[in-house]
């Protein structure tokens, strides 16, 4: 039985060689640092003034309620057509413009930027 493999398993073995002998060659050479390429990165602050902007947009699990205080009235709002039953609620969508809500029954879902 392990003479019908044999040859299976040296075809294999063959195979392999003449890729480690390629790995060995293609280890990383000592780089001098004066040839050394060099690479500059601008590094930017993030202020504390751009990441809490009135911008900010409404986020999943806000009510009506909320969305409607912190971001007044929409510019136009849309229902869904059909029958509303427990298995399908109604979804609205109000429109600010610059970005779109969407609700299921009265919880925020989903916010949308243009």
């Amino acid at each position: 039985m392990l003479i019908t493999h044999t040859p299976k398993y040296l075809l294999s073995l063959l195979l392999c060689i003449p890729l480690y002998a390629n790995a060995a060659n293609a280890a990383p050479k000592s780089v001098n640092s004066d040839t050394a390429p060099t690479i500059k990165v601008q590094t930017v602050k993030q202020t504390k003034a751009a990441t809490t902007t009135k911008t900010a947009y409404p986020k999943r699990g806000m009510t009506m309620q909320q969305v409607r205080r912190h971001y007044g009235k929409p510019q136009s709002t849309r229902k869904s057509a059909g029958k509303v039953k427990k298995k399908w609620p109604r979804i609205t969508v109000w429109n600010y413009g610059k970005f779109s809500v969407y609700f299921e029954r009265h919880i925020t879902l989903h916010t949308v930027v243009h």
